[in-house]
């Protein structure tokens, strides 16, 4: 092959490994989006309950999104 037409395919190559990271990067933001209007959405719905177990409950499942929010953001840096 010619100097020119490798030149071509490593391009495409690279072209295509940065559309693949753009499209996660995109939707791990989507996710990431989604997980923060769901933790506003607990924390308002946390203020507003006075029952105990529910009030734990809502807590827990803040923990768990607050974790995955975590872990999302630490990947998101990483590829970028």
């Amino acid at each position: 092959m010619k100097t020119s037409k490798l030149l071509k395919k490593t391009e495409e190559i690279i072209s295509e490994k940065k559309s693949k990271r753009r499209q996660r990067v995109d939707s791990l933001k989507e996710l990431l989006a989604a997980l923060k209007k769901k933790k506003r959405k607990l924390n308002a719905k946390l203020k507003e309950t006075k029952n105990r177990r529910d009030r734990e409950q809502i807590q827990k499942e803040l923990a768990v999104i607050r974790v995955q929010r975590y872990k999302g953001l630490k990947i998101l840096k990483e590829i970028k």
